[in-house]
């Protein structure tokens, strides 16, 4: 007996194979969602990371910033003069700074006080003609900030410091908040001690051993400046010691 095949007959319009078939405006509507989505992330993601190199380079240029200015007042504060004040008699220290002599030595012109810092130093040469300078170090507002600022003339020998305003500065360190300076005795009256600690240098014939410089930066972390004071060789009471030799700079 032979089968017969039955004929499939479509619906009028209906398209067998599903050929040319589109998308409904729902599939659509979920593709444009997905597709927003996925550009929000990646817009996201390239804004941290551009934020992210942009914090990274701040704090590079900041740390940069950080180390220059260090290493200025380690060269210009470290190598001091000791030399003592022709006539003997010192002048232009600030009002309430008491000064005192202990060894019947000429004074040495030496300013220190819990927020400012005044000295005789060697400025680097490329940063002016080198030699023997004024410096004055403290924190100045610039602008809508606070900055720590050294000031600086050629030394002329005289028994006061000059006129600072008329002193060529040099902004070391913006967005500074606050200094506070510590002056190492290390001929205390304490005979147990080694050393003591000073808000204030009150001693008018002999320098600090070393000072403390501690930065405040507001959120930034502060930082601690100890800077040893070595005496310029020809400044110092004694002179060049037996055999010391002085290779460049100057010795006073």
């Amino acid at each position: 007996m032979t089968s017969r095949r039955i004929p499939h007959f479509s619906a009028p319009g209906q398209n067998v194979r599903g050929r040319g078939r589109g998308f409904t405006l729902l599939e659509m509507l979920v593709v444009m969602t997905l597709l927003s989505i996925i550009m929000i992330a990646m817009v996201s993601a390239m804004r941290s990371a551009g934020q992210s190199s942009e914090r990274v380079d701040a704090r590079l240029e900041r740390q940069d910033e950080d180390r220059v200015a260090e290493r200025f007042v380690r060269g210009a504060l470290g190598r001091i003069s000791a030399r003592p004040i022709a006539g003997g008699s010192l002048q232009s220290i600030p009002q309430g700074q008491a000064m005192q002599s202990t060894s019947g030595r000429p004074p040495v012109l030496f300013s220190g006080t819990p927020d400012q810092i005044s000295w005789i130093g060697v400025l680097p040469a490329r940063f002016g003609a080198g030699g023997r300078s004024f410096f004055h170090l403290a924190l100045e507002p610039v602008g809508n900030t606070g900055a720590l600022v050294i000031r600086y003339l050629p030394w002329a020998d005289q028994p006061s410091f000059p006129d600072w305003g008329s002193a060529s500065s040099q902004v070391l360190m913006t967005g500074v908040t606050g200094i506070a300076i510590q002056y190492e005795n290390d001929q205390p009256q304490n005979m147990d001690a080694n050393s003591e600690w000073e808000g204030a240098w009150s001693h008018a014939d002999y320098l600090p051993a070393r000072v403390v410089i501690d930065i405040q930066r507001g959120a930034l972390t502060p930082l601690e400046w100890v800077v040893p004071l070595w005496p310029l060789p020809m400044s110092r009471p004694g002179g060049l010691l037996s055999g010391e030799d002085v290779i460049g700079g100057s010795t006073e």
